[in-house]
């Protein structure tokens, strides 16, 4: 097999298949440009169009129609079962349709924003699984919808070149399909049951991505992916029953009256909604699953696990604290209303998760060599960023609109430059083959658009003026401010970490673009020419969004988050004072970046000749020690018990449930190894026993509905 250094190496230049996509993502811009143009009222347009009464008639009733969210479901499935018709000879065939079903769904969201604006498009099927499913497309949802659509279609845009190396093509579209139904689903949930049924398919369907190399490592990662996303779902499934059974309604809306009504029923409630909506989002301490996950999928699936699938999570968790632990608009008028103590008692606690998931993060991804997982920490670092954010809105309150508005704000930026960076990421291993960013350098001669958009795009999530990840950090650090100014005192230091952790930031993306790009170039690498193709449509379209973002940042404020401001329970007063005109380009915002920016080229120039990004956490600290210690304890009892002496525990496969020199064995690898034990023990007996025991079980089933007249 010939290796990268001694195989000629030819430039393409926007091939059919290109220009093909290019052009249908430059409709795309024409359509977003045409959106904001309509909904901004720029030269009196919308006047204009709401002037010619049939045409507005029609139009008002075509985009309150109530069957949007199953269409918008739909189109993704439709598009998924026709690519399977396409076999591997017919490949361009079948990436077009995905492409195009794709594409189909941002002009679908685009005309739900009328109703959207107005209160949301509702959709009823009752008596499904008794309890019936319904959606609702508010402006939270209609915000996340745009973001999701607009990003899958471009991830699929790359898709179509980057899947070309890769193996069951055909399977790994129809899963994506499945997924952003999936997806699309559960954004648009009217109700936690409606929410939870979709979520749980996203995490089924997505293993199939993360699994798809059908390597060994593929399946470890994507065993931990399930087992922690069935984890995920069985807490948001007893949250559900609890809520069920305490309130009697699942819809969102807000039942903070009733639940004050249960005592610490429903502290249990958003805790087990945290938990597994946290899981997905990557919050620390439940963040293990990710780092593992991304390495080993495909690029594309990497840049939506990131991109998208981890906001869903954040997105439910965002989604509950607003619906049922906020009382009606029209029920307070203060801050100091007894009713919002449980909500602040809650958000209190989720800031210093938030906090704890930053700090967590940004420490890990600065010790990692792989590309891919470094980006993986950060984006457990981001999601911390956005939790800090939802708790700052609970913790506040009735003043807590700067958290949410931050916490929104930054799930469309890191969606996009977090996507972009994976994307990267993926551009280099497809040239280099390599993932290690110590071993790479000096590719911005030979991939400079890939350099350009890198660079754009490190810009974004360090926050730097004029991009679009100053505006959601921004808008984050001054909600902090207001907690510890409104709240307690102790948030004072939730702002020093926050400071700290984006000048963390700001150090690794140094760090990845001076050793990937701006080092030496390793020999085999020079032979690489660069090929424009539907790769750099994809990451050149990602990357004007980030600007135009950080250019107009008050698009998305005015027209996508202030009106959910203004249907929620927050100040009308603060939100007039204090957002309504927020000014960005400051000189304090100024100072206050140029302080990070300072500080992270501190840490990476003394990093660097200390050797701190080469740090190992000892033994102790690991996750899998902390929670696997008690565990093994007791394994090691009970192995004592039943062996005695003869106890099988440090020998043979057994050996890996030592907690020591075994670092890279997690718990779930522990965890089946020590039930081996058990069953090896008692597997006969258990399989003698099981007709016994089904017989006595149904025949007690039946003597019951006798009883009672069942039968």
């Amino acid at each position: 097999m010939m290796t990268t250094s001694d195989r000629p190496i030819k430039g393409k230049f926007l091939d059919h298949f290109t220009w093909k996509s290019s052009g249908l993502v430059l409709l795309m811009f024409v359509m977003l440009i045409a959106f904001i143009g309509i909904t901004s009222n720029w030269f009196g347009i919308y006047d204009w169009i709401s002037s010619f009464e049939r045409f507005n008639t029609f139009f008002t009733t075509f985009t309150h129609l109530s069957v949007f969210p199953l269409v918008m479901i739909s189109i993704p499935l439709i598009g998924g079962f026709i690519q399977l018709a396409y076999r591997k000879s017919a490949g361009h065939k079948r990436d077009w349709v995905v492409i195009f079903m794709t594409f189909l769904t941002i002009p679908l969201t685009m005309m739900m924003y009328p109703a959207a604006l107005e209160g949301g498009i509702v959709l009823d099927i009752p008596y499904f699984m008794s309890l019936g499913i319904s959606f609702d497309v508010d402006m939270l949802g209609f915000t996340m919808l745009m973001i999701t659509s607009i990003i899958w279609f471009i991830v699929m845009v790359y898709a179509h070149e980057y899947m070309k190396k890769e193996i069951h093509n055909n399977r790994f579209f129809f899963f994506m399909a499945v997924t952003y139904s999936s997806v699309l689903g559960t954004i648009m949930a009217g109700d936690l049951l409606t929410m939870f049924l979709f979520f749980e398919v996203m995490t089924i369907s997505s293993y199939v991505l993360v699994t798809h190399t059908q390597r060994e490592e593929s399946y470890a990662a994507g065993y931990n992916y399930i087992f922690m996303g069935l984890i995920g779902g069985f807490s948001i499934l007893v949250a559900l029953l609890l809520m069920y059974f305490n309130i009697g309604d699942l819809s969102f809306k807000t039942a903070i009256a009733e639940l004050n009504q249960i005592g610490s029923v429903k502290y249990w409630i958003m805790g087990l909604l945290v938990l597994g909506f946290g899981i997905k989002a990557g919050m620390a301490p439940v963040h293990v699953w990710l780092p593992r996950a991304h390495p080993v999928a495909p690029t594309p699936a990497s840049a939506l696990l990131s991109g998208i699938m981890i906001k869903v999570g954040a997105f439910g968790v965002l989604r509950v604290a607003i619906s049922y632990f906020f009382p009606a608009k029209d029920s307070v008028t203060s801050y100091e209303d007894p009713i919002w103590l449980t909500s602040q008692n809650i958000g209190a606690t989720i800031i210093w998760l938030g906090i704890i998931t930053m700090a967590i993060g940004v420490f890990l991804a600065l010790q990692q060599s792989n590309i891919k997982k470094m980006l993986a920490y950060h984006s457990i670092s981001q999601m911390g960023y956005i939790v800090v954010g939802i708790g700052v809105a609970l913790y506040l309150g009735y003043r807590g609109a700067m958290g949410y508005s931050g916490a929104l704000y930054h799930i469309i930026n890191h969606a996009l430059f977090k996507s972009l960076l994976f994307m990267v990421a993926g551009v280099v291993y497809y040239h280099t083959k390599e993932q290690d960013m110590y071993k790479l350098g000096g590719l911005w001669r030979k991939l400079p658009l890939t350099t350009t958009v890198c660079l754009i795009a490190s810009l974004g999530i360090s926050g730097i003026p004029l991009f679009n990840g100053f505006v959601s950090k921004s808008i984050l650090h001054h909600g902090i401010v207001e907690a510890y100014q409104y709240g307690h005192s102790s948030f004072f230091y939730a702002e020093l970490i926050f400071i700290v952790v984006s000048a963390g930031t700001v150090c690794s993306f140094i760090k990845m673009n001076y050793y990937v790009f701006f080092g030496k170039m390793p020999e085999q690498y020079k032979r690489i020419k660069p090929e424009y193709n539907c790769l750099d449509t994809s990451m050149v379209a990602i990357a004007i969004l980030i600007i135009l973002i950080g250019l107009n940042p008050s698009y998305i404020l005015n027209k996508w988050i202030m009106p959910q401001l203004n249907q929620a329970t927050f100040d009308p007063y603060f939100i007039n004072s204090y957002i309504v005109g927020l000014k960005f380009f400051t000189g304090s915002e100024f100072l206050m970046t140029l302080i990070v920016v300072g500080l992270g080229f501190l840490i990476f120039i003394f990093g660097t000749k200390f050797h701190w990004f080469h740090l190992k956490l000892p033994n102790w600290l690991r996750i899998e020690y902390i929670f696997f210690y008690p565990a093994n304890f007791m394994m090691r009892r009970a192995c004592k018990l039943m062996y005695g002496d003869q106890c099988p525990i440090d020998q043979g496969p057994l050996s890996t449930l030592a907690l020591k020199h075994n670092e890279n064995v997690g718990f779930l690898e522990r965890f089946v190894t020590m039930t081996n034990v058990f069953n090896r023990r008692y597997e006969t007996s258990i399989i003698k026993s099981d007709a016994f025991i089904y017989t006595s079980f149904i025949t007690a089933i039946f003597i019951f509905m006798m009883i009672f007249n069942y039968i």
